[in-house]
């Protein structure tokens, strides 16, 4: 039995299919155009055809996941952990490991930079596979299948599969994207809670209530695990109360509910912290990590306010041609029609309030990513409906060729953005030498037993003590030589680095240091080289016995 329903300038939503991940029913996808005004006929929720559209939607949602994890997962622990930050959260995930889960620990100290759920994601990782740098990358690339997912059932429910595919294609050939999902950084799942978020504000719009469990579900995820990065989800919140003029009605006592269980989700462990911790967690956590990246320029990221123009560029060039037509067109679409304003409105949060605020890195607007390739998708979609297949090959062929063109017009500024900088914004180096070197000093039981950190002495370029930290799982500590005030000045650098000779006992301490710097040892030093690299060695160092 089929139901008549005229797809008049309202539309006609049918709310009753559910994909596999947490999102809204189907609307009126079984239309061929939603711009058209001729009536239609949908089948009934319970309809063979209906189950039958249900099947072929899951399918296509899981498909595009597949093809999102073959894009992400290979190769992803060939390379060693970068310094600063995927170092530092992969070190504070495998402390958890035989410590309380509770409080965040790095280099063996309590840490309070960041909500631990993304940490704990990893440490399970941890715990049930073992600690190495596929472990500590999983998370985020499982958050961006997520991601991948989400944005694909979002474009069939507004419109239909060359929507979701188009979308899909744009997201997994964006570098930016690519680029974070495959690092063990917090981003990822961030934009997870963040797409659950707008999935939810969706639902609402469309009069499913429930929706509003969806939104703190996803508000939560992300607050809990970047913290005030968070904070772009109200502000869509408040753009969509207004643009929608949402009244009670829409909000009504779900909304309440979702707020309690948002609550639930990310109080208690903000509680324990500020019971056990009080000022020092608020003045490390809000003070320095929030108020003073908002408002001061910190860590080396000294750059202008439209520095964001430059990272699009970069990071999602060629579909950042598209881009201004398909916002455009999106925002001016009637109110009757169905869309993605949720989507647009919280792209535009994103991009203007990452500007605004002082400490800008690329990987600050990632959020945003999922949300321009779903609303570019939809307009291409919309704008091939009506054209012929010649010129839907034709665009297909310019945009194959635009893709192969775009990685080498742009290298040199990726090469710029992409570079790892310590604190300091002194640019890191990564490579296996100095892990190797400390890993087969390390072999050799009597040296495995010495007290004390492991001293790291480079003067012109920061040692890698995250990703360091990381493999040797000893203390580290950055030490240099002090001639005069001024290089004692220059030479601090993260870490809490100390002189040399504050470390140097008649005790042997284990060194890692680069060999040009061997003929700089006070007199009354000694050094016993144990393994040498291109650059550096390590060995033992200790004060001459006075006789």
């Amino acid at each position: 039995m089929l139901m008549k329903c005229p797809v008049s300038n309202t539309g006609c939503v049918i709310d009753t299919f559910f994909l596999a991940v947490p999102g809204p029913s189907v609307t009126s996808s079984f239309e061929t155009s939603r711009e058209k005004s001729s009536p239609t006929t949908v089948p009934l929720p319970d309809s063979p055809q209906a189950r039958a559209w249900r099947r072929r939607r899951s399918l296509s949602v899981s498909l595009a996941m597949l093809v999102s994890a073959l894009a992400l997962f290979p190769l992803l622990g060939h390379k060693m952990l970068a310094d600063w930050d995927e170092g530092i959260y992969a070190e504070v995930a495998r402390e958890f490991l035989g410590r309380s889960w509770l409080v965040p620990h790095w280099h063996f100290q309590p840490w309070f930079e960041k909500p631990p759920l993304g940490l704990w994601l990893t440490a399970i990782f941890f715990r049930l596979f073992g600690v190495s740098e596929f472990c500590a990358r999983a998370a985020s690339a499982l958050a961006s299948v997520g991601i991948v997912g989400i944005v694909h059932a979002a474009a069939l429910r507004v419109r239909n599969w060359k929507a979701a595919w188009i979308g899909t294609i744009i997201l997994l050939t964006t570098f930016g994207f690519l680029r974070v999902a495959r690092m063990g950084e917090l981003d990822a799942l961030l934009t997870l809670g963040c797409c659950i978020a707008l999935w939810g504000l969706a639902k609402v719009r469309t009069g499913e209530l429930n929706g509003w469990y969806w939104f703190w579900t996803g508000f939560a995820i992300a607050a809990m695990t970047k913290g005030a990065a968070s904070v772009t989800l109200l502000l869509t919140l408040a753009v969509l109360l207004v643009w929608n003029h949402w009244s009670w009605r829409q909000l009504g006592w779900p909304s309440l509910g979702g707020i309690c269980l948002f609550a639930a989700l990310v109080l208690p462990w903000h509680l324990y912290m500020l019971h056990s911790f009080g000022r020092g967690f608020l003045s490390e956590y809000l003070g320095l990590h929030v108020i003073a990246r908002a408002t001061t320029q910190m860590e080396g990221h000294a750059t202008p306010w439209w520095y964001y123009a430059k990272v699009l560029v970069t990071y999602t060039s060629p579909w950042l041609l598209l881009f201004p037509f398909a916002l455009w067109w999106q925002a001016r679409r009637p109110k009757m029609h169905i869309d993605l304003r949720e989507w647009l409105a919280f792209a535009a949060v994103v991009l203007i309030f990452f500007s605004v605020i002082a400490t800008r890195s690329p990987k600050y607007i990632f959020p945003a990513y999922p949300a321009l390739a779903l609303l570019t998708g939809d307009w291409l979609a919309a704008q091939f409906e009506n054209r012929s297949r010649r010129f839907v090959w034709t665009a297909g062929l310019v945009a194959v060729a635009a893709l192969g063109i775009a990685p080498a017009a742009t290298k040199s500024l990726r090469q710029s953005l992409t570079s790892t900088r310590s604190t300091t914004g002194a640019v890191l180096h990564a490579d296996r030498e100095a892990e190797t070197l400390l890993q087969t000093a390390l072999a050799k039981p009597d040296v495995a037993g010495l007290p004390g950190p492991i001293l790291l002495w480079q003067e012109d370029v920061v040692a890698q003590l995250p990703s360091l930290l990381f493999k040797v799982r000893r203390p580290l500590q950055q030490v240099y030589m002090v001639s005069s005030p001024d290089t004692l000045h220059q030479a601090r650098r993260y870490a809490d680095p100390e002189p040399l000779r504050a470390f140097v006992a008649p005790s042997p301490k284990l060194i890692l240091m680069e060999k040009r710097l061997a003929i700089e040892i006070p007199a009354d030093m000694e050094f016993h080289p144990i393994a040498v690299g291109k650059v550096l060695e390590v060995g033992t160092i200790q004060l001459i016995p006075k006789h």
